[in-house]
């Protein structure tokens, strides 16, 4: 038997098909993994002697994933029993959800949470495969739902009080040092920084084939598990999920290029670059340009705006892109033919992203 328990309702673009990512479902484990620890503590609340009971405190009871229904993605979390009714522990499952529910609303609120830090801790782990512009809501009997956002994740983490905290990182850069010896390679990001990255056996050949001309070897991506103290500051790699090869005109590693320049970088002119400016236009450009197209050649302007390029066929395409506002004035201009194609694009949301994307496969359509 069984009954409804929880419905988080996941909000943003990996979830517009009403799907959860297989990642997602690490954060969701977590989440009942916290939900039996504070269970375990309502129950020892009112019976401070009894802790011989939390041995099998959970048996008999489940909490399984039963669909994804719509609404974005909305994974409907049931409570299911061996008996025929729920067990008296049950009670205790049902005021750990809603703790935690009260804790993320107290943070999102900007308030301490009254939950004891010891599960705030867990946080660690809920929420971490939230990306930017997610969030996972929880619904509330007599209040608006309680957002967990990356943001509010962070909060959480801080009141806690922990000193070290996990989160998922993406990093560029080029491998430095190949040891399989210990284990491990360095990668050397665009700044000089260097960091010790495990060495996992399935990444063996990207890696040392990367590390073989280094300094004029390719970048690679590394997608990691990171360590970080309370200051946000990168401290080791925990462990190592993907390893990828980078295209030279890879737009995150192009981008992080020019946050590198300083004011005057262009014969003593030439703005500098918001760091935060250029991540956002990553993120669209992961989110919202299909990796079918190919990528453009970029470029910065002194006025601190993004200049993309293509070539195809007899076609230059350009776009100019205003890292504030995200408007971009497209130019497709045929040099056999003289035919030139303007239009200004609102690259804020996937309407302009899909003009783009219309128009360059257009074009390509055309020269087939």
């Amino acid at each position: 038997m069984e009954q409804e328990f929880v419905k988080p309702e996941l909000d943003g673009p990996r979830f517009a098909e009403h799907s959860i990512p297989l990642e997602l479902l690490k954060d969701l484990s977590a989440l009942e993994e916290m939900i039996v620890a504070v269970a375990k503590w309502e129950y020892l609340q009112e019976y401070p002697n009894r802790k011989r009971v939390l041995r099998n405190f959970s048996s008999g009871l489940e909490l399984r994933l039963s669909a994804v229904e719509e609404g974005s993605a909305i994974p409907a979390i049931v409570l299911a029993f061996s008996t025929l009714f729920p067990s008296h522990n049950a009670t205790y499952f049902e005021r750990a959800r809603d703790q935690i529910i009260e804790a993320v609303a107290s943070a999102a609120d900007g308030k301490r949470p009254t939950l004891p830090t010891q599960f705030l801790a867990y946080f660690d782990r809920v929420g971490r495969g939230l990306k930017d512009g997610e969030s996972m809501s929880f619904a509330r009997t007599s209040a608006p739902p309680a957002r967990l956002t990356p943001s509010v994740r962070k909060r959480l983490i801080d009141s806690a009080q922990v000193h070290e905290w996990t989160e998922e990182v993406t990093l560029r850069g080029k491998v430095c040092e190949f040891d399989p010896a210990r284990g491990s390679f360095e990668l050397e990001l665009r700044d000089g920084t260097k960091i010790k990255v495990p060495l996992h056996e399935q990444h063996k050949a990207t890696v040392f084939d990367s590390a073989r001309d280094y300094p004029n070897n390719d970048y690679i991506m590394v997608q990691a598990i990171a360590l970080k103290d309370r200051t946000s500051k990168l401290k080791s790699i925990q462990t190592v999920e993907q390893v990828t090869e980078l295209d030279p005109l890879d737009v995150a590693l192009r981008l992080d290029e020019f946050a590198q320049y300083k004011s005057g970088w262009l014969d003593g002119k030439g703005r500098a670059f918001e760091k935060a400016k250029l991540e956002r236009l990553v993120t669209y450009f992961d989110r919202y340009y299909p990796d079918e197209l190919p990528l453009p050649h970029l470029y910065p302007t002194a006025e601190a705006a993004i200049q993309a390029e293509w070539t195809v066929d007899d076609w230059e395409i350009s776009l100019e892109i205003d890292l504030t506002s995200l408007e971009a004035d497209y130019q497709a201009f045929n040099v056999r033919t003289s035919e030139t194609t303007e239009a200004v694009l609102d690259l804020n949301n996937d309407n302009g992203w899909g003009s783009l994307r219309h128009r360059l496969e257009q074009i390509e359509r055309a020269q087939a």
